[in-house]
């Protein structure tokens, strides 16, 4: 079984990979795969929800393959140790809440940023994206429909949407923070989670280009944390309750509930 001691460092060309293929399939998806599903008639939530669940979704078989690779013992202990699933420990509770609190004041605050760097060519979002990820369109209550499905009463949405949501970042979290962050840690040491907060950023989500400064202090602050508490489930707290307002729309549009 792997400690910390005999978990080897990562190289930036092994890192490049595992960030860079699921990202350019989601670049492609995004900007090419989704709008071409679109215009053949698939519906807009599968043409989009294709490529970011399925991409992210694998996240979870290909990390147990490279546990498997790196020959730890096949056990759940073992597996929980080398992927630093540990409990967050007592007062660390206020500094992963504080994180989680900066992170959606942020992402809400410096939203703004994102039409405006969208307006350069380079960076606009397609056209197709609607409400809330186009940040050119508007979000008014009540939110009548969700990539393309009516909300009201429809309560199938929300209980497909969020298991899946939560199983596409939980992936994220094992191979970023569980797989990669550790290794990252024996060649970086402190500096790792800004390390591994950039690749997720700008490598990752380069399909998210108009939010690249947008997004920024919750794609370092996310890693950083998981590091500051050697914990994976600190960042995966994170990042699924970070990301959560976006089911609040949901649901307020299933309600019918706005101004």
């Amino acid at each position: 079984m792997n400690s910390r001691n005999n978990i080897k460092p990562i190289s930036v060309w092994f890192t490049l990979i595992l960030f860079g293929i699921p990202g350019l399939v989601l670049y492609y998806g995004t900007f090419y795969g989704a709008p071409l599903l679109i215009s053949k008639g698939v519906p807009q939530i599968i043409s989009i929800m294709s490529f970011t669940w399925v991409t992210t979704i694998l996240l979870i078989p290909f990390s147990l393959i490279l546990y498997k690779h790196e020959g730890n013992e096949m056990s759940l202990q073992a597996f929980k140790n080398r992927f630093r699933l540990n409990p967050i420990a007592g007062k660390l509770w206020f500094l992963v809440i504080g994180v989680l609190i900066v992170c959606i004041i942020s992402d809400l605050s410096l939203d703004g940023i994102g039409r405006w760097l969208g307006r350069i060519h380079f960076f606009a979002p397609p056209d197709y994206l609607p409400v809330p990820f186009n940040p050119f369109l508007e979000v008014s209550l009540p939110f009548k429909e969700f990539l393309g499905v009516q909300l009201k009463g429809n309560w199938g949405i929300l209980f497909v949407f969020v298991p899946l949501h939560i199983t596409a970042m939980l992936g994220e979290e094992l191979m970023w923070r569980g797989y990669i962050l550790p290794r990252q840690e024996v060649k970086y040491g402190r500096w790792a989670w800004l390390i591994n907060g950039l690749f997720w950023a700008y490598i990752f989500h380069a399909c998210l280009k108009w939010q690249f400064i947008g997004m920024l202090p919750s794609m370092l602050l996310t890693p950083w944390v998981a590091q500051k508490c050697r914990s994976t489930w600190a960042s995966a707290f994170v990042h699924i309750l970070g990301n959560s307002p976006i089911w609040i729309l949901i649901l307020l549009g299933i309600l019918g509930v706005g101004s």
